[in-house]
Order: structure tokens, then sequence, then C-alpha cells
């Protein structure tokens, strides 16, 4: 049976299929070439005149035109093919790490709990408790959110309402009561200008915000080190999420966006789902904007670069 897998590896595979292209090119231009010349045998014994031109080799290129559309399509059906087969193999990873992202915060909630019951702790011990169980909800709302936003991308059913906004009071409020909240005595710093307006739906760029604070932390060596910039340029609004954390390889800046795609050899296993920067890419491409990364490599932290079209109308505060 392993045996059978690794033959049907795609590589193998198509090594097998280019294999079989080129014995079937070599063996009809040859069973064509030996066909022509016994034809033009039996034309000189028997003094028999035939068409000249370029007919008989119209044939042979329109045989070798066939045998490359052939080609080209099983080439296109092996890239799909790779393609589900890389697809799947991501699902199966990605339904074990949610099992155990839903399992361990729900473990961590009936400890706490039985706890409570069973030995009615002090008020500090009861208050540490009460945090590190509203921790674990948190966690699971956004493990959740992340979920059903993914699927409601699957099915096509994400349709964002797009209204003028103050994208400077969203992201201020949001951050504000997280900015003294960081865990491991984090710190984080607002670069945040009053009055810049974007065209954005509020509700999925806190679902930005949300999933990259989550990463910011996640791959946060020691005490978290995070920044928030936003600023206008030209016609756009340029944000900028930093941190201090471990950094990305320059072959993962791009990958990172993928569904289901999670950063692999940290050397310590990282809690998380792999849809976080997925979503964001796509929230991000409704709101007819750009993201991607940068990062100096290993170590380095990683700098997350949001580019939305900037409000060009009216500004209309509220009250008027």
């Amino acid at each position: 049976m392993k045996l059978f897998q690794k033959l049907v590896n795609p590589i193998f595979t198509f090594i097998g299929l280019q294999l079989v292209w080129i014995v079937l090119l070599v063996g009809w231009i040859y069973w064509f070439m030996g066909k022509h010349r016994q034809v033009r045998a039996l034309a000189e014994k028997y003094s028999t005149e035939l068409p000249t031109g370029g007919l008989d080799w119209m044939i042979l290129v329109e045989g070798i035109l066939l045998l490359v559309a052939i080609l080209a399509g099983v080439y296109v059906i092996f890239i799909y093919w790779r393609r589900q087969i890389s697809l799947n193999r991501a699902q199966r990873n990605f339904i074990a790490q949610v099992t155990h992202e839903l399992k361990s915060p729900l473990a961590s909630l009936r400890l706490h709990l039985e706890t409570i019951r069973r030995r009615q702790p002090d008020p500090d011990q009861l208050a540490s408790f009460i945090d590190t169980m509203l921790a674990d909800t948190q966690r699971l709302d956004t493990l959740t959110s992340n979920l059903l936003t993914v699927n409601r991308l699957e099915h096509k059913g994400l349709k964002l309402t797009l209204k003028p906004g103050d994208l400077s009071a969203l992201m201020k409020n949001y951050f504000k009561d997280l900015q003294f909240s960081l865990p491991r005595a984090g710190k984080m710093r607002l670069d945040i200008p009053p009055g810049l307006w974007a065209r954005m739906d509020p509700e999925s760029l806190e679902t930005v915000f949300r999933n990259l604070l989550e990463n910011a932390l996640l791959y946060s060596e020691d005490a978290p080190q995070i920044n928030v910039s936003l600023q206008r340029e030209k016609k756009q609004l340029h944000i900028r999420f930093s941190d201090r954390g471990r950094g990305l390889d320059a072959r993962d800046l791009k990958k990172v966006f993928k569904m289901f795609y999670r950063v692999r050899g940290t050397g310590k296993t990282i809690r998380g789902s792999g849809l976080g920067l997925f979503i964001v890419r796509v929230i991000i491409r409704l709101h007819k904007g750009r993201v991607w990364l940068e990062s100096a490599g290993k170590g380095q932290g990683t700098t997350v670069h949001i580019l939305l079209p900037a409000w060009q109308g009216p500004i209309v505060e509220k009250g008027e």
C-alpha cells in the first residue's frame, strides 16, 4: 500500500506522463516516416505519380499538434490535481488544529469552573480565574467568528456595505481599550491622526484588526511590542501594524495569506487555525484595498501594510 502511495505521488505521476508523451511522440514520428517511405517506394515501383507539396508534412505536424494538445490537457489536470491534494492535506491539518483549538479553552473553562465549585477560592484567586475564563471565551469567540466568515467566503456570501466613515475614530476606539491590557506586560503605541475617512464596513475592519492583533500576540517571544499607525498618502490611507515578534522568511510572506497556511519550523507549537490572514486579505480586497507583509527575517518582527482608498467626498459629522 505504501509503495502504491509513493507511485501515485504527483511528481512521479507527472514524470511518468512526460515519459509516456515522449514515447508517443517518437513513436508517431517513427510510424509516420516508415509509412511515408513505404508509400514512396510503392509509387516508384509502379510509376504512380504522388501529389506534390506539403500535404504529407502537414499530416505529421497535425499529429504532433494533437499530441501537444493532449500534453497540455494532462498538464492542466495535473496542476489542479496537485492543488486539490494540497488543499485536502491542509484541510485535514486544519480539522486537527481546530479540534485542538476548541478543546483547549473548553477544558480550561471546565477546570476553572469545577475548581470554583469545589474549593470556593478567595476573592483574588476568583478574580484570576474569571480573567482566565474570559480570555478562553474570547479565544472561542474569535475562532468561531473566523469559521463563520470563511464559510460565508466559500459560498460567496460575504457582501460588504461600504459607507463613508471616520477610520481614525474606528481605530482609536478599537485599540484604546486594548492598549494597556496586553498580556506579559506588553506595550502598544498608537500613531493615528484624527479626521481620516474612508469608505468602509466598520464591523469587518474590526475583524481585520482582531486577527492582526491575535497574530502579533501569538508570535511574540516575550512582552509584545506593537506599533499601530495610520497616515494619508495622496488618495490612499496607509495602515501599518508592526510587531517585534518572530518574523518571517521571505518565502512565507505571500504564503501566509493562503487559507489554512501556517508557518512551520518555529521550534514551538503555536496555536491558531491558519485563517486569520486569509480573512484579512479578502476583507481588504472587498474594501478595494491592498495588504502585504514585510519582515527582515526570523526574529526581526513583521509589519503588515494595508492601503485603503481615502474618502474624497464631503465629510458629515454626526449630529449635523
